[in-house]
C-alpha cells in the first residue's frame, strides 16, 4: 500500500518512479491520499482490474486518473496517449475520510508472450474554491505515477504469490556509457518481461558503492535504460542488484564500453 502526502507535480520525463520531492515548507494542504495496490496488473484472463484511492485528509479532493503508454527508447522513458487500457471513472471527487474504487479496463488483446507497460497517473485537480481560498503559502498539486503491466497468453503471472513473475537473469547485461558527457551505466533487458531493480551496488576496484538501497528503477522488456553515475564513480567493474522479487541477486561484470 502506498501512503504518501503532497508531493509536487513532477516533470513528465520522470514518471518512471512514484515521485516524492521536497517542497517548500510554506505550502498549504489538508490532503493526504492513500493508493492501493501499488502494483496493478492485467493478465491474459483479465478484462479489468481495480485499485482504490482513499482521502485521509480533512478536505474533499478531486482527482483525475489516466493510463498512458510507457516505452524506453534510446535509454530513456517515453510516454504516449493510448486507449488500450482506460480508467473508469476518469474524474472523481472524494470526500474527506472516503475512498473511491477505480477500474482499469482492457480494451485490446495483448499478443501471446508479450508484456506491455503503462503508467497509471493520479493527479490532484485544484478546484476554483481551493484556488480562491485565502491561505498562507502556495497551493501545491500532487501527482502519483504507478507502473501497470498487461500480459498476453503464455506469461504466467501468479497473483497473490510472493514471486508473482520471474525474469531469467540471463537476459540482463550492463555496460559503461556516457549520458550528457558524464559516466553512466546502460542496463539492457532482452527478456519478455520487465526488470525492477533495487538494492543496486557497484564495485570499483576494492571500493563498494551503494547506488540504491530500495527501488532504483525499471528496464522494460526488450529495452535498455541509462542511469548517470555519481561523480566519484568513473569505471565500475561489477554490478549487483535484486531483480523483481527474485531471492537470488543478479551479479554481473560490465560487457565493456558502449558508444
Amino acid at each position: 500500500m502506498i501512503n504518501v502526502s503532497q508531493p509536487p507535480l513532477c516533470c513528465f520525463s520522470t514518471l518512471w518512479l512514484l515521485t516524492l520531492l521536497f517542497f517548500a515548507s510554506s505550502a498549504q494542504s489538508a490532503n493526504h491520499v492513500m493508493i492501493w495496490p501499488m502494483d496493478p496488473v492485467l493478465t491474459a484472463n483479465d478484462n479489468a482490474t481495480e485499485f482504490w484511492i482513499e482521502n485521509k485528509g480533512t478536505e474533499p479532493t478531486t482527482m483525475q486518473i489516466r493510463v498512458i503508454g510507457w516505452q524506453q527508447i534510446d535509454g530513456q522513458d517515453r510516454y504516449s496517449n493510448q486507449q488500450n487500457v482506460v480508467a473508469s471513472p476518469p474524474f472523481m471527487r472524494i470526500e474527506a475520510g472516503q475512498k473511491q474504487l477505480i477500474r482499469l479496463i482492457k480494451q485490446a488483446t495483448v499478443p501471446a508472450g508479450k508484456e506491455i507497460a503503462y503508467r497509471l497517473l493520479a493527479d490532484e485537480i485544484l478546484t476554483p474554491e481551493q484556488l480562491a481560498a485565502p491561505k498562507i503559502g502556495i497551493n501545491m498539486q500532487m501527482r502519483y505515477s504507478i507502473p501497470l503491466f498487461v500480459y498476453g497468453e503464455g506469461i504466467n503471472y501468479l497473483r497473490g504469490s510472493g514471486d508473482p513473475i520471474q525474469l531469467d537473469q540471463k537476459y540482463l547485461s550492463w555496460q559503461l556509457t556516457r549520458l550528457n558527457g558524464k559516466p553512466a551505466i546502460k542496463i539492457t533487458n532482452r527478456g519478455p518481461i520487465h526488470a525492477r531493480l533495487s538494492q543496486v551496488v557497484v564495485q570499483q576496484g576494492k571500493k563498494r558503492i551503494v547506488l540504491a538501497n530500495s527501488l532504483f528503477g525499471y528496464v522494460l522488456a526488450g529495452s535498455s535504460y541509462i542511469w548517470p553515475l555519481p561523480a566519484t564513480i568513473k569505471q565500475p567493474q561489477r554490478l549487483t542488484a535484486q531483480i523483481n522479487t527474485d531471492k537470488q541477486l543478479w551479479q554481473a561484470s560490465s560487457t565493456g564500453l558502449y558508444q
